[in-house]
């Protein structure tokens, strides 16, 4: 009995490696479905509905990763925090206060537009990484508040 499964095992491996041997392109298409199959019916987390886990100014809080990106990061990564700061640029769906990089929810888009340079706000979002290089912090799923 055990030998019988172990060859049929073989034998469905043997003929799915032939499939994607030829029809490497098919092959992908599947696994991309499958893989969007299987998280479409994940409910996905929406940041502006949370309670922050930390209520901070930007200036404090791009510090932290200046001082410490490494712990900064473990700290705040997939957090969601809200920030008060100044708005030195708008760019596209983007809004920067000094060095953090806030990528506006596609809810809020048409607010974008009334958004002025220098004027103090308040900023919730997603942690989502920093750039060493760029020395930015990444912010995404942002909403106006």
């Amino acid at each position: 009995m055990k030998k019988k499964i172990l060859y049929s095992l073989l034998a469905i491996i043997i003929i799915i490696g032939i499939w994607v041997a030829i029809y490497p392109q098919k092959a992908l298409q599947t696994v991309v479905d499958l893989g969007m199959w299987m998280t479409s019916s994940m409910k996905h987390r929406d940041p502006s509905k949370e309670k922050p886990k930390f209520e901070l100014t930007a200036d404090a809080f791009a510090k932290e990763f200046k001082d410490n990106a490494a712990e900064a990061t473990k700290k705040y990564i997939n957090q969601a925090v809200l920030l008060e700061g100044n708005v030195t640029t708008v760019s596209g769906v983007t809004v920067s206060l000094n060095n953090i990089a806030c990528n506006i929810d596609s809810t809020e888009v048409n607010k974008i537009k009334d958004i002025k340079v220098g004027a103090k706000m308040k900023i919730q979002g997603l942690v989502v990484g920093y750039n060493d290089i760029m020395d930015e912090v990444d912010l995404a799923q942002c909403t106006i508040k």
